[in-house]
């Protein structure tokens, strides 16, 4: 790279009014692109370290593609642009990799040539985006060495969770990461709203996620549950009512393409379900030719990846035994390859319900990041109207993107016992824990009453319900309700 085009780039890591309006307007309907729930907490982080000087002050968005990280990064840039500071740069950092430069080499050239000083000179408030920062292979060290020497800086970056999860111990200190994952309903009915209403966003009232979390997964015992349930009645209905109010909305309409299309907010501007099959194809392409190498230089045989998840697509208990012998792979390289596509953030595993030996020793489940996700692998090989079971399917995968989101690791299970009834999942709070049962059209808890587990209550979801109601000690929740959480 000439020192002329390096000083190009240079130049225009300068963010202008235009650069931020051009990224976040939709250029045919001039509409801002809505922003996140997560944008709540980068703003804060924003205020507290411009207005306080608190941490964190370096903070990384981590996340499947098209989950709109860079649209976050720009929509944060725009908060603080037009609040506290118009000091702000952007750096592509795959734009420097294609151009053959690293990205601390830019940094240095970046002092000379637009700041004239050193970092440690600058004593007003200074803002770095960094989109894809993983593509620099120093990365981390870069953002150690920036985070030192320019105290006045927030930092912001982009990049793969596998990556930005697994930074250096003095990184991890000094970096927040936020894993940013694909829409809740009440998201993209907000979005929605937003595009199709005149700018305005739909929510349900405050407070009900959270209230609905609690009373969920927290209660004591099912009584408390009713009760808390019956509490949150009125506003989940004003929400429904609000959604069925505006003209062409649809609520199990908007329900069915939410779960199978429209829960990566890439996506929320295509209508045609065919073309976000295909792109979902192509982002698998992406995350395995691209992703994968980058915290796994050594892998190589990218088939191998393509036949696994077209056969996990299909079932979701992992059986290393069973998958090694129709991929033709040995039975610890199934292993590694279920753990590439966690990291890859393509997958979200879990582990049997019980002790150590259980969790070491049986098998897995897989469940696919998004439900799309599923949906687009599943279209290739049965086309748009998929067989029922894996409708189901695609509800379990949306169920455990939820509770990966709003619960902590460690107590999502499935039971995996033999010779007796299994429930779905296996929440472990308080305690005694939770059996949750998923039913695309169930009516009855039968499948949880003959669990042989001491649960505290049983929870099934279900399309077949309209309102919740409890029968003994399990509630029947409609799907419409856990989807507000």
């Amino acid at each position: 790279m000439s020192n002329t085009e390096l000083s190009f780039f240079l130049k225009n890591t300068i963010v202008s009014r235009a650069a931020i309006d051009a990224r976040l307007t939709h250029p045919i309907t001039k509409l801002k692109y809505p922003t996140r729930l997560v944008y709540v907490l980068l703003k804060k982080y924003a205020k507290d370290f411009l207005t306080k000087g608190l941490e964190p002050r370096l903070i990384s968005l981590a996340g499947l593609r098209g989950v709109g990280k860079t649209t976050l990064l720009w929509q944060t840039a725009n908060y603080v642009f037009n609040n506290y500071s118009k000091n702000i740069y952007f750096f592509n950092v795959n734009t420097l990799r294609n151009l053959g430069i690293e990205l601390h080499v830019a940094l240095e050239e970046f002092q000379r040539e637009v700041l004239k000083r050193r970092f440690a000179e600058v004593v007003e408030p200074i803002i770095f985006l960094f989109d894809e920062v993983h593509d620099d292979s120093k990365w981390s060290n870069t953002l150690k060495v920036l985070y030192d020497e320019a105290k006045t800086a927030l930092i912001l970056c982009t990049g793969s969770s596998a990556l930005l999860l697994n930074k250096s111990a003095d990184l991890a200190r000094r970096m927040r990461t936020e894993k940013i994952y694909p829409f809740k309903f009440i998201e993209y009915i907000a979005s929605k709203s937003y595009m199709e209403n005149n700018g305005f966003m739909i929510y349900p009232e405050k407070g009900l996620s959270a209230d609905l979390k609690e009373a969920l997964f927290y209660s004591e015992d099912v009584k408390q549950l009713e009760s808390r349930l019956q509490s949150l009645n009125k506003k989940a209905n004003t929400y429904f009512n609000k959604i069925n109010s505006i003209e062409y909305f649809k609520l199990e309409k908007l329900k069915k393409s939410y779960i199978s299309y429209q829960n990566i907010p890439n996506f929320l501007f295509y209508s045609d379900k065919y073309t976000i099959n295909e792109s979902i194809l192509d982002l698998f392409k992406r995350v395995i030719l691209e992703d994968i190498p980058k915290f796994n230089p050594t892998f190589k045989d990218f088939v191998l990846i393509e036949k696994l998840v077209l056969r996990l697509a299909g079932s979701d208990e992992i059986n290393p035994q069973k998958l090694a012998g129709i991929i033709g792979i040995k039975i610890d390289e199934v292993s590694n390859l279920i753990d590439l596509l966690a990291q890859a953030e393509l997958l979200n595993v879990l582990i049997p319900y019980g002790g150590i030996d259980a969790r070491t020793v049986k098998n897995k489940k897989a469940f696919f990041m998004s439900p799309s996700l599923r949906r687009a692998l599943l279209s290739s090989l049965y086309g748009q109207e998929l067989p029922e079971q894996f409708r189901s399917k695609l509800i379990e995968d949306m169920v455990v993107m939820y509770l990966r989101r709003i619960l902590v690791d460690g107590v999502i299970s499935f039971s995996s016992n033999k010779n007796t009834s299994n429930p779905d999942f296996i929440i472990e709070t308080r305690d005694r824990p939770i059996v949750l049962e998923i039913g695309t059209g169930k009516t009855t808890t039968k499948q949880i009453k003959r669990t042989n587990f001491n649960y505290r209550y049983g929870i099934l979801v279900s399309n077949a319900t309209r309102l919740p109601n409890v029968s003994e000690d399990c509630v029947h929740l409609p799907l419409n309700w856990f989807l507000l959480l």
